[in-house]
């Protein structure tokens, strides 16, 4: 049985999610904790050393949730580049719920703290790092199977794909358009299509070649 101060902290966490999400570090108080989770200041000091313990607490608790969601997504499928084609879906799928509001908590969270506080600044190297190396996975997995050119430069790949994704969620953020996380999907895809033909070799190797790659 989980005991109720277990129940208290988990429902302290989650409340304070989502206005982390749109308000970041800086933005929440301890008022602001108070109001949102309804829990007295001596009852959040009983579960949190200070506000950023809390914040990361409810950091890997948004993440531990997205992973969860983004996994219900690529498991419907079974082949790597299907899963990064799902991945990219799910993506889109999150943000137009929200309308666009929001963005990325976790790139959020890297504006805002990665120059000012070194557990901040691990914790979301860790998370982009955990996405780079799951699609790395899917990847190579596509190199083997003979779905992507041998030749393919999958840790470049892997890098690519997460920073444009995040480029297109921060781009809609500030627009509230749609079409700019859809550009840089397509574009992710376009990419990734590329790396399927031999002519997407031949201009590589030409690229290399000439200094233009």
């Amino acid at each position: 049985m989980v005991s109720k101060g277990t129940v208290t902290k988990q429902t302290i966490i989650n409340r304070i999610i989502e206005h982390i999400h749109l308000n970041g570090f800086s933005e929440t108080s301890l008022s602001d904790i108070i109001a949102i989770t309804g829990v007295k200041k001596g009852n959040l000091y009983f579960h949190f050393k200070n506000k950023e313990e809390l914040i990361l607490e409810a950091l890997k608790e948004a993440h531990r949730q997205y992973q969860e969601y983004l996994a219900a997504y690529t498991a419907k499928v079974s082949e790597p580049l299907q899963k990064i084609d799902a991945m990219l879906d799910a993506v889109y799928t999150y943000h137009k719920k929200r309308k666009f509001s929001g963005g990325c908590i976790f790139g959020n969270t890297a504006l805002e703290m990665a120059d000012k506080n070194i557990a901040y600044r691990g914790f979301i190297h860790d998370v982009f790092q955990q996405w780079i190396d799951w699609t790395a996975t899917q990847l190579e997995a596509a190199v083997t199977n003979g779905q992507l050119l041998a030749s393919t430069p999958v840790q470049e790949l892997s890098h690519h794909i997460i920073a444009a994704l995040e480029g297109g969620i921060l781009l809609s953020k500030v627009t509230k358009n749609p079409d700019d996380l859809n550009a840089a999907i397509r574009g992710i895809k376009e990419l990734l299509h590329y790396y399927k033909t031999n002519k997407g070799l031949k201009r590589r190797n030409n690229a290399i070649k000439t200094g233009n790659n």
